[in-house]
């Protein structure tokens, strides 16, 4: 019979192991909590610790990293990995955890001899009761510089420079709120053809699954935002019934505006537009392009609006999700998946009434949901990726019909990301593409970027992912000058 393991000792071998997973295979962390804990035998208050520390120690690993490098006498990067990690979920539990010093100290010891060998043991205890002794002391760079801002808040000092130059006076706010857990939101996806085009039958959808998930003992409310949203803080789409069996998806509502955005511009474009959400039925027939489909949030919410959707993926992979996404909500029907480049799809000049390119970014208004992209982004992405999105727009941008609306999103909001990718854009089709005022369709969300450069959610103002979209209308075929 084997020994007992020491109390805590499983769960924190759990969240390891999900740090390990997210650091050595460049796994989300979201799907490496789901496989680690799935695989395991906690019970629920266990899981939950395991999984908060996990999200904590990711969330807060270049602060504890700075930390760290105040009493470790050799450069961090020439620690074991493995090593590393389990000083760093020590170091998250003297820093901000509430167990005492003693328990933190042993149980990460603990965690090393079984995760990695009796051999390090010493060095593990040594560094963090040296961490315990010295964290009083430690000389923090000041609160109002950038790296000092970002210590606290747990972001790389280059994100605060870029915060500060989007949000200004709000950057900390923002920062902040990035932190907060967001908590499930649930998309309600109707499938009677009456509460797929009629706004009442998804707000009656809506009301309806709020119910079913309270008569299950979850806390669920409608979304602020979105009509078809439904808030439940806490719950576990894997065993919420109406998730598994199709009729609602997990998606945030700053997503579900995007679509919506589209929606309402469609109707712009049309004919002058009537109420916020009076857009159902509006993209019945209408051909749309999601050109940067995965994982299917957006592909599937435009099928729901009636859409005979195109969505295309670079990726095989990728595109089998969108498809999968489909079959599982019964939209099959209304959704074409193709696997391309988005800058190269071979698709006829003006064949779609609508496109969607929700491109490849930063990922930093996420970080609610993957708080590791913060620290695996660099200084120099924005601008690169940058490039590729206006390359990506440029090409796209000829698949919309006259008269069509084209839509830019970004799950991010640095400058060179949105903001200047329209602008540059535009200067270059001006002639043919004009920004549309979409700020009906978002439930009062969001914060219109100078110059009628599309709009800005964030976490502290919207409680939405920090999304960025710009809706435009194609004019013409007019000549450029």
């Amino acid at each position: 019979m084997s020994d007992p393991q020491p109390p805590g000792l499983p769960s924190r071998a759990a969240a390891y192991r999900v740090v390990r997973r997210v650091h050595a295979e460049d796994a989300w962390s979201p799907r490496a909590v789901d496989r680690v804990l799935r695989r395991s035998d906690l019970d629920a208050r266990d899981r939950s610790f395991a999984a908060n520390l996990a999200y904590e120690t990711l969330r807060w690993e270049g602060t504890l990293d700075w930390a760290l490098s105040r009493v470790v006498t050799r450069p961090l990067p020439a620690v074991q990995p493995e090593v590393l990690d389990v000083l760093r979920l020590g170091a998250w539990q003297l820093l901000y955890g509430v167990s005492p010093d003693r328990s933190a100290v042993g149980t990460a010891v603990d965690l090393a001899r079984a995760e990695i060998g009796p051999q390090v043991t010493g060095f593990v205890n040594g560094v963090l009761r040296g961490l315990a002794r010295e964290r009083s002391r430690l000389r923090w760079p000041p609160a109002d510089s950038d790296e000092g801002l970002g210590l606290k808040l747990a972001y790389p000092a280059w994100v605060v420079n870029e915060a500060r130059a989007v949000f200004g006076g709000r950057t900390g706010a923002v920062l902040a709120a990035g932190n907060e857990a967001p908590g499930l939101t649930l998309r309600v996806v109707p499938h009677a053809e009456r509460a797929a085009r009629d706004p009442a039958g998804v707000l009656e959808a809506r009301d309806a699954l709020v119910d079913e998930l309270r008569a299950a003992g979850l806390e669920a409310s409608a979304g602020a935002r979105a009509p078809e949203s439904v808030r439940v803080p806490g719950g576990d789409p894997g065993v919420i019934p109406a998730v598994t069996e199709g009729r609602a998806t997990p998606q945030d509502e700053a997503s579900m505006l995007v679509v919506r955005a589209l929606t309402w511009a469609v109707r712009a474009s049309a004919s002058p537009p009537g109420g916020a959400a009076d857009i159902g039925g509006l993209l019945a027939g209408r051909r749309v392009l999601d050109a940067c489909a995965a994982p299917g949030g957006k592909t599937t919410h435009l099928a729901v609006f009636g859409a005979e959707v195109t969505a295309n993926d670079l990726h095989a992979g990728r595109s089998r999700m969108v498809g999968e996404a489909a079959e599982r909500l019964g939209l099959s029907d209304r959704v074409t998946v193709t696997t391309g480049d988005a800058a190269a799809l071979p698709l006829p000049p003006a064949s779609f009434d609508a496109v969607l390119l929700d491109v490849p970014c930063t990922g930093l208004g996420v970080v609610r949901r993957r708080p590791e992209l913060r620290w695996r982004r660099g200084p120099e992405d924005p601008a690169r990726l940058g490039e590729l999105q206006g390359r990506l727009l440029e090409a796209v941008a000829r698949l919309v019909r006259p008269g069509g609306v084209l839509v830019y999103s970004a799950c991010t909001w640095p400058m060179a990301e949105t903001r200047d990718v329209i602008r540059l854009f535009l200067a270059i089709e001006g002639d043919r593409f004009s920004p549309i005022d979409v700020t009906p369709a978002l439930g009062g969300s969001g914060t219109p970027v100078p110059g009628g450069h599309g709009i800005q959610l964030d976490p502290d103002r919207d409680d939405v992912d920090a999304m960025y979209l710009c809706a435009l209308h194609r004019s013409s075929d007019a000549p450029r000058a």
